[in-house]
């Protein structure tokens, strides 16, 4: 009885420490970079491409948004993130949706489920 209590807790304690490693977004700094104080974010402007302005890269942002997600969350959690590495600007490089696997139901059979990434690049305009 007392080794099942202990299976049961080490099952838990696995389980619990594999969700807490999940991160829907984050950023990376790309090395050998300058790194820069934080800016203010909504003073971040989003792009849909490289701005014609010199300017550094500083590295990369992304998430993962799920459906109970809206468009100004997300679009917060970018500009936060590109803040918090100095960034001017971040620029939308990739928007696409994944096949991430599929699911069986016994009443309507096969659906695939999808998975969405966002990845942009942070820039600091030269000045």
């Amino acid at each position: 009885m007392k080794a099942k209590r202990l299976l049961i807790l080490f099952l838990a304690v696995i389980i619990l420490a594999t969700i807490s490693c999940y991160r829907p977004f984050g950023y990376r700094f790309y090395p050998d970079t300058p790194r820069f104080a934080p800016t203010n974010p909504p003073a971040v402007d989003l792009l849909r491409r490289e701005p014609r302005r010199e300017h550094i890269r500083l590295g990369e942002v992304w998430i993962r948004p799920n459906f109970g997600m809206d468009r100004f969350y997300v679009e917060g959690v970018l500009r936060e993130k590109a803040a918090a590495m100095g960034a001017d600007a971040l620029v939308i490089v990739a928007d696409r949706y994944f096949r991430d696997h599929v699911v069986y139901s016994y009443w309507h059979g096969p659906r695939a489920v999808y998975d969405r990434h966002i990845v942009g690049i942070a820039i600091r305009y030269r000045r």
